[in-house]
């Protein structure tokens, strides 16, 4: 019951935005009683901090498989401009912002996950002989920043400009 309450309160994020997270609608969506929300989880904030630390430990495995390993930057890239990732992250964000029982813990995540890309990327580069014209560490905040512009932007029909945006960290990814 704990995961279809935790994957239940995720869709409901992305379908409607975290402020749509509610004991009720919660229960709804899985057509129970709101006391059984409160069972397994004393407050709303305790279950957006396990739906981070999930999605956060999720992300670091994805980091690990070995398509990440072998085309880091690419990889990276394609993770970033997952709609349903990017915008469940922004959500995270939003929430981290303004509530500071889930601020620490989106921190934790979201540094794990710049830490992780960037040791990957950097022992990619090591293992190739080639040295980085950009810091490794602000290359993956560029392309995470640049990919969740453009996914949040999308979301409310804003488009001009992505395509160009997409095929130039497309080229510069291919001659990399």
């Amino acid at each position: 019951m704990h995961a279809r309450l935790l994957d239940a309160a995720e869709a409901i994020i992305r379908e409607c935005g975290h402020g749509a997270l509610t004991a009720r609608t919660l229960a709804d969506r899985l057509s129970l009683k709101r006391q059984i929300v409160h069972y397994y989880f004393e407050t709303m904030d305790d279950i957006i901090v396990q739906l981070v630390r999930r999605t956060s430990a999720r992300a670091l495995a994805a980091l690990e498989e070995p398509a990440m390993q072998a085309d880091p930057l690419c990889a990276i890239w394609r993770m970033s401009n997952d709609r349903d990732f990017a915008l469940l992250s922004l959500e995270f964000a939003a929430l981290a912002a303004r509530q500071p029982a889930v601020r620490e813990v989106v921190r934790e995540a979201a540094e794990a996950a710049r830490a992780a890309q960037t040791r990957i990327l950097t022992r990619h580069l090591a293992t190739r002989g080639i040295a980085a014209s950009i810091d490794p560490e602000v290359a993956t905040i560029v392309m995470a920043s640049l990919a969740y512009t453009m996914v949040q932007e999308d979301a409310v029909g804003i488009t001009a400009g992505h395509a160009k945006l997409r095929a130039l960290v497309d080229a510069a990814l291919e001659r990399f």
